[in-house]
């Protein structure tokens, strides 16, 4: 009978290999479940068994694998150079990664869930310590054939089972929904920042760090599910440590020896068998990533790969960074391979040692056979509880690695907010100055005579780039009015664009300075360059009247790129932004529902009053704009101006550069910074636009290499590539007189 009854205990172990409630699936996940061939899974909370039905249990190995962001190219192993963070490096990126949530407005909804949980884990830990006094005596009754009391105990447990199956669904529930509300706000929270001072611009344009888009997807959602995990986990066995102890310690104090022997000695022999899992965990994150995003260029890509035929080329490519994933993976599988030969026999031994140790008093007499089970049943319990390290290693490796990235990310934030991340000890001074709407008179009354209104000023600008410190352009000086269109040009790499980017705000390396004029809102009418108004200056290049960079969203300045930017979104959308982006935004999210407060939030610009703002342009003027830029056939051909499409792929590049023109004059600025913004155009087109602007007003800054942009500007500026060894300026200014502009087209 022993030894059936022992086999009865031992069949759950054997088939779920954890500590697992009747109430609850199987926790344990192998190597087989990498994320190169299967969706990852996060790391669960150690379940306690209520019932303990199976007499020899554990906690489960679990493992956590996050699928990590596609780095961009080019592509480098760098793994092997990363230096991990030290233990104290590790909980200091955890808390400040983990912290600022339980601080944030949210904190009083996500402490009072917190609490929940956390009560509705110690009242299953209480159920669990129940069912193991139950546990006794249905096996006593069973050992001493006594069958009034086996129906007892019997009923006992079919009420148990009624009572407890509540508890442990929402324990669960709890959990999940908290995990769930707290990636939503460190998602929004870790957005906000990365879309702030352009933080964006300058990790991508540096490579300061790999895949941001991808830490902010696939980490923050494996941390916040592991970390809340872990810590009731912990919570979990402190509670069962304490609970089992005693009761452990009351049938067989030298048993309780025995289990700190053993899982000291096991954790010590754990970490040293696994000390490399994490960093082999990191690397196949970064390799799978290298994998993902060449996948995802060829999709990017696909005409251009198709034009030049490069598919073999492709494929090698593809190959070359699955192989070296795959080869990564194989020494990962190896390391487990040999953590689970001593954890399997690990957790395989406890089902004999507890028994051994009490067999003794057992046969003597002084125990019954129940208190048998119940000591197995404690010993497992307190096992699991002290050797986390032993059953979660390879879980706590993979969350090491999470923690190591969003802590790293973390601190780019931080430190881009502080202007530490790439500002040099001297950089670009750009300010701005508020301008008055109303005409100074004479002191007799009259009006002075008019000039024409500043819109820019360019002092003594030195361009260098940001990496290598080349001189690009040397202390160039002018100043930009009202109908004053400035062409530059000049032979490739001579640092047009670059000075686009400076006046932009993208680029600091130098030094100089660059003002811009921007009229003040609800201003009527434009100010002449005597009635400029200085205000502070900010080099942080964020134009206070709008509370954003001053490029973007504002009246006063819009820049067009070569290769226009295409949202994500429908024609309407494309035609709105980005001036009129939080209207769209508002108006697409506000449906009913029980969203969080921190999702439906859009942010507002600072300062800017609702009188003032520049109203939504309505259908039939985003129907009128399209035909001032002839591309209102489109809108037949998509069916109207709300439908959704792959805009970049449906639109040829000349029709795109066609719908950025639109977009300038829906937002009508002073002033337009056009980097080649018409090259996919005919000549015909081209004029046409460069006529549009001028009848609405709009000033330019045109990049441009054909002879027929002269025709549409006043003065041209002309850069010649820098030469190291002179400290002779590179460039010069001239107007396009009529005769000029004659000589100019004949070349």
């Amino acid at each position: 009978m022993i030894v059936a009854q022992m086999a009865l205990c031992s069949y759950p172990y054997l088939r779920l290999h954890s500590t697992t409630s009747p109430f609850e699936p199987s926790n344990g996940h192998h190597i087989h479940h990498h994320p190169l061939f299967s969706k990852p899974k996060r790391l669960e909370t150690r379940n306690s068994n209520p019932l303990n039905i199976k007499c020899f249990a554990s906690t489960s190995q679990s493992k956590s694998q996050s699928q990590l962001p596609p780095p961009p190219p080019p592509f480098k192993d760098e793994g092997e150079e990363r230096k991990f963070s030290d233990l104290n490096m590790l909980f200091r990126r955890f808390w400040k990664v983990a912290a600022p949530y339980w601080f944030s407005d949210d904190k009083v909804q996500a402490r009072l869930q917190l609490a929940g949980v956390f009560a509705l884990t110690l009242a299953t830990t209480g159920i669990s310590v129940g069912f193991n006094f139950l546990g006794r005596d249905f096996f006593n009754a069973l050992a001493n054939k006594d069958e009034e009391q086996f129906t007892k105990q019997l009923l006992y447990y079919l009420c148990g089972f009624a009572g407890g199956i509540p508890f442990f669904v929402l324990r669960d529930y709890a959990r999940e929904t908290l995990s769930l509300r707290w990636r939503c706000w460190m998602t929004s929270y870790f957005m906000q920042r990365y879309l702030t001072d352009r933080t964006f611009y300058k990790i991508q344009s540096q490579s300061i760090i790999d895949n941001p888009d991808q830490r902010i997807v696939d980490d923050l959602s494996s941390f916040t599910s592991t970390a809340l995990s872990f810590s009731l986990t912990l919570f979990n066995a402190a509670v069962d440590l304490i609970s089992f102890s005693n009761i452990l310690y009351t049938i067989y104090p030298p048993l309780f020896v025995v289990l700190l022997l053993y899982s000291i000695g096991g954790t010590v022999i754990s970490i040293f068998l696994g000390k490399g899992l994490v960093t082999l965990n990191f690397l196949q994150e970064k390799k799978e990533a290298d994998f993902r995003y060449g996948l995802v260029r060829v999709r990017e890509n696909a005409e251009s790969i198709a034009f030049y035929g490069g598919e073999d080329n492709e494929l090698q490519l593809l190959l070359q960074r699955f192989t070296s994933a795959f080869e990564n993976l194989t020494q990962l599988l190896i390391s487990s391979r040999n953590l689970e030969f001593f954890t399997n026999g690990y957790r395989y031994l406890i089902q004999i040692v507890p028994a051994a140790v009490v067999a003794p008093m057992y046969f003597s007499g002084k125990i019954e056979f129940g208190v048998i089970n119940q000591s197995v049943s404690a010993f497992s319990h307190i096992l699991g509880d002290v050797s986390l390290v032993v059953y979660q290693f390879q879980a706590i490796s993979a969350f090491s690695a999470i923690i190591d990235r969003l802590g790293e990310f973390d601190d780019i934030l931080d430190s881009s907010r502080s202007k530490s991340l790439s500002d040099p000890m001297e950089y670009i001074n750009l300010t701005y100055s508020h301008v008055r709407g109303s005409q100074v008179l004479d002191s007799n009354g009259s009006t002075p005579p008019t000039t024409s209104p500043r819109l820019l000023d360019v002092e003594n600008l030195t361009l260098k780039t940001p990496k290598s410190n080349s001189t690009l352009v040397r202390d160039l000086t002018f100043a930009i009015d009202e109908k004053d269109n400035l062409l530059v040009v000049g032979p490739s790499g001579s640092g047009k664009t670059s000075l686009l980017r400076a006046l932009a705000g993208l680029w600091s390396t130098g030094k100089g300075k660059i003002t811009f004029y921007v009229e003040k809102a609800g201003d009527a009418q434009s100010p002449t360059s005597s009635e400029m108004a200085p205000v502070e200056q900010n080099s942080a290049n964020v134009n206070e009247e709008f509370g954003r960079p001053i490029n973007s969203n504002s009246k006063s300045v819009f820049f067009l790129p070569q290769r226009p930017y295409m949202v994500l979104g429908s024609l309407r959308q494309q035609l709105l932004y980005p001036t009129w982006t939080e209207e769209v935004v508002v108006s697409d999210t506000a449906k009913p529902g029980g969203s969080l407060p921190f999702l439906t939030q859009v942010p507002k610009s600072k300062n800017v009053s609702e009188k003032h703002r520049v109203p939504v342009p309505t259908t039939d003027d985003l129907t009128q704009v399209l035909e001032d830029v002839r591309i209102g056939y489109i809108l037949s051909r998509f069916k109207g101006l709300d439908t959704v499409y792959e805009w970049s792929s449906v639109l040829s590049l000349g029709e795109q550069q066609r719908l950025a023109f639109a977009r300038l004059l829906l937002s009508k600025p002073k002033l337009a910074l056009l980097d080649e913004s018409t090259s996919a155009l005919d000549e015909v087109n081209e004029a046409h636009l460069y006529e549009k602007m001028k009848a609405a007003g709009i000033t330019y800054i045109s990049i441009g290499h054909r002879r027929t942009l002269y025709a549409y500007h006043n003065r041209v500026l002309d850069i010649s590539s820098a030469d190291a060894d002179s400290r002779q300026r590179n460039w010069n200014i001239k107007s396009i007189e009529d005769d000029t502009l004659h000589n100019f087209l004949k070349l």
